[in-house]
């Protein structure tokens, strides 16, 4: 049963009365735990690590809700609407390493650590935690800048776009974001990681219900559209320019590469991608928290790895909710969009990727008032579920670094735990302050994850991998590596403007930006090695543009950083052998109920700490045997990845 349009006397920017009294409810109901939280706040622990007295439910959806945000959907969902199937490797990049998460949890809750820099204190020294804190920090800022971003697009798509008669939105994002920051500050400042856990689970349920909601109406109507039986039949249909075939590859057909100048998908373009995310995951801000906020070591062990497997079937929902938006939108003659707009969009890239941005919430605007009213107020109160719970674990992990690594270090030590927690939640202000700063500089939500929530944790992700199992790697080699890895990337960027005016096969390279590094290094990338480049060329074959092979750029700053850490370690001065066996006594000593953790990355006394042996006879090599239920664990993993890959591939021959 389909209603009619809203009256516009119904409604307020651009949504119907009923949708605000869902997003009403939903407002009252997250203040109301946030202050209910801060009544269990009464030190830095609980502020930091929300008392370390979670369980298994609530861990998996912390650790669900607070690395998934609505630009993950919006990007994946952009992606797919210019991409096709393909499009799902925006957030499948880190399927792969998700088994491996099982492995690596236990390290942290075993740091007994407040936070990630506290890790790179007890393995290098003090200047490397400072280094850390900075780089958080930095991660946390384009972490809630990012979040913000994405949510800000997708609800002036859900408000309806552009109103026609002025040109301008019916809910600008600027409010969006604004009331967003709002709430999230509250009960995050007076709760702390404690409500951001709590309110997790409740967004958690919300972000589930967010990401399957639209789905089975968006194919609905891509079928009535097409005029198929189903919505995966409209897809293997296909539209005209775009072929059944092209929209459900995962790996881009030669059609779609040559029409666009994308780059193709291959084998070595997912490993590079996977490689990047598992050494990058694990030093984002807010993993600390996710594994070490449990009761013992398992229940981080479990919600770190099936709370980031439930995000993989979201991002199924995601994907294909995109693809159903192609037929629903770029068919000739629909009536979700004139035919003037459809050619304005093919006609200019900019203007296309602009509104794949907001494709998935002006489809839900579109299609959701039909069924019910009050549905489109369910979609953004599971949006707002979705970027608020990543932003509020940010917000804490990101002010935790500054005042337990820079603020009591360097600035005012030796005061109250009182004076701490005051200023952890003045730092908190800073850093959301900071975010809606940087929110200023993106242009699409592809760009967000692509060039920063992928790349930037990658610059220590190596001093963390290297330093859990070589003893070798020295405090120099990760100030080297860290610093190197940031360089290579900043030159090998696939996003900055460069342009060349040569053509093919000429010696000179007259470059717009002659004067902008990146530009002229890719310039001399592409002039020695060209099969690393992504050149897009006219109809003439004259060289428009040139941009750095995403999964070389993985390579080439991931390989300098190792080799220039590894090397300026096997040079320098090692960390005393005392430090390091106290280390890796810790890490290997595992957590038992009811510990009670006073000082960070210290043994409680009389532990006794467990002997797993290692791996490898080697003195430098710290590789422990594996536990039983960590293989167990690991092979479970694995074969969730692969009834992932299988259900998406079943999904997309559905129609064929």
């Amino acid at each position: 049963m389909f209603l009619a349009a809203d009256p516009i006397e119904n409604q307020l920017l651009g949504l119907h009365w009923l949708d605000w009294v869902v997003l009403a409810v939903y407002f009252l109901v997250i203040l109301g735990v946030g202050i209910w939280s801060m009544r269990k706040v009464k030190d830095m622990s609980d502020f930091f690590m929300g008392g370390r007295r979670f369980g298994k439910v609530f861990m998996m959806f912390f650790a669900f809700g607070s690395g998934t945000s609505s630009e993950q959907a919006v990007s994946v969902a952009a992606g797919s609407f210019r991409y096709g199937l393909a499009g799902i490797w925006y957030q499948f990049l880190w399927l792969w390493a998700t088994p491996f998460y099982w492995i690596v949890a236990p390290v942290f809750r075993r740091m007994r650590a407040l936070t990630t820099s506290d890790f790179f204190e007890a393995r290098y020294s003090s200047s490397t935690a400072t280094l850390y804190s900075v780089v958080g920090i930095v991660m946390s800022i384009v972490f809630i800048a990012g979040g913000l971003y994405g949510a800000g697009e997708m609800i002036e798509g859900l408000a309806g776009g552009l109103d026609p008669a002025t040109g301008k939105p019916f809910f600008p994002s600027s409010y969006a974001i604004a009331g967003m920051t709002v709430l999230f500050v509250t009960y995050g400042l007076a709760g702390g990681l404690n409500a951001a856990i709590v309110t997790d689970f409740l967004q958690g349920v919300l972000t589930i219900v967010f990401s399957f909601l639209l789905l089975p109406f968006a194919l609905n109507v891509a079928a009535s559209v097409a005029g198929t039986e189903s919505g995966f039949t409209a897809l293997a249909q296909g539209i005209p320019g775009r072929s059944g075939d092209e929209i459900l590859s995962m790996t881009l057909t030669e059609d779609f590469l040559k029409r666009t100048g994308a780059e193709p998908i291959t084998f070595f373009y997912v490993v590079m991608l996977s490689i990047g995310g598992l050494i990058g995951i694990v030093v984002q801000p807010h993993i600390m928290g996710v594994c070490g906020a449990g009761k013992t070591e398992f229940e981080g062990r479990f919600g770190f790895t099936f709370g980031n497997f439930i995000k993989r079937f979201c991002t199924i929902a995601w994907t294909f909710t995109g693809l159903a938006c192609i037929i629903i939108y770029m068919s000739p003659g629909t009536d979700y969009l004139s035919a003037d707009r459809l050619a304005e969009l093919q006609a200019n890239p900019d203007q296309m990727k602009a509104f794949s941005n907001q494709v998935f919430g002006l489809a839900a605007h579109d299609i959701l008032p039909t069924i019910q009213h009050g549905l489109v107020g369910l979609l953004m109160a599971s949006l707002l579920a979705a970027v608020m719970s990543t932003c509020d674990a940010q917000m804490v992990v990101g002010s935790g670094l500054f005042t337990e690594n820079v603020y009591r270090r360097f600035i005012r030590p030796a005061q109250s735990p009182a004076h701490y927690l005051m200023a952890g939640r003045l730092a908190s202000l800073g850093i959301v302050g900071c975010a809606l700063v940087m929110l200023t500089q993106f242009d699409n939500v592809i760009q967000v994850l692509t060039t920063y929530i992928q790349a930037i944790p990658a610059f220590m992700g190596l001093a963390f991998w290297l330093g859990i199992t070589w003893r070798g790697y020295t405090p120099a080699g990760v100030w080297t590596s860290t610093l190197v890895t940031a360089a290579a990337w900043y030159l090998t960027q696939a996003h900055t403007p460069f342009e060349l005016v040569a053509k093919i096969g000429d010696s000179e390279f007259l470059q717009r930006n002659i004067d902008y590094l990146p530009g002229l290094f890719r310039g001399w990338l592409y002039e020695v090695c060209p099969s690393i480049m992504v050149a897009k060329l006219d109809a003439t074959g004259a060289l428009l543009s040139v941009k750095t092979s995403v999964p070389w750029q993985i390579l080439m700053y991931l390989a300098s950083g190792a080799v220039s850490g590894i090397a300026v370690s096997l040079m320098s001065r090692r960390t005393s052998t005392e430090k390091l066996d106290r280390f890796y006594t810790l890490i290997r000593t595992p957590v038992r109920p009811g510990e009670i953790i006073t000082t960070p990355c210290v043994l409680p006394e009389g532990h006794l700490p467990a002997d797993e042996g290692k791996l490898i006879n080697h003195p430098d090599l710290e590789i422990p045997t594996p536990s039983r239920i960590g293989i167990i664990g690991f092979v479970l993993a694995w074969v969730m990845v692969g009834i992932i890959i299988w259900m998406t591939n079943y999904l997309a021959g559905l129609g064929q």
